[in-house]
């Protein structure tokens, strides 16, 4: 059977990325993709600021995440019902969608120049995801694209 890569949205639609990150390389992919949509451009809009993971980490961002996410949830278990494997793509450090790693250490207040590491974690939206995929007992890899920010 085909393999099932469901990506990060703005692997495909660069212009939901946050305002002064350079667009990614379109994947090269050769299976099939179902792209997921993007939680963080979807709650807080084009203009948002850069965040951390713990500051993404709130119950209403959860529930929006798994809210949004049901629609795909639902082709992805018939897809894996009918054979096919699956394979989560994140964006490497990404708060919401980053499969393998995530950032983290903003502390929050007034704007400034802020320092945030990346460390080996899912983002919010990839946990929900995974939770979601785990209740369904599906099966499915993960990877982090390797993109330029």
């Amino acid at each position: 059977m085909q393999d099932i890569h469901v990506i990060a949205h703005c692997l495909l639609n660069p212009s939901v990325r946050l305002k002064g990150l350079k667009p990614p390389e379109r994947p090269d992919l050769s299976d099939t993709i179902i792209q997921l949509p993007c939680p963080e451009f979807i709650f807080l809009g084009p203009k948002r600021w850069e965040m951390t993971k713990e500051q993404l980490d709130i119950p209403k961002y959860r529930r929006f995440c798994r809210q949004v996410f049901q629609p795909t949830a639902d082709t992805i278990e018939m897809l894996y019902h009918s054979g096919h494997p699956i394979t989560l793509v994140g964006i490497p450090g990404s708060p919401s969608c980053g499969a393998l790693t995530t950032s983290t250490g903003m502390e929050g207040g007034r704007l400034r120049e802020a320092e945030h590491t990346h460390i080996q974690c899912s983002g919010i939206f990839f946990e929900e995801i995974i939770r979601e995929l785990e209740q369904r007992e599906i099966k499915f890899n993960m990877m982090d694209l390797n993109i330029i920010h």
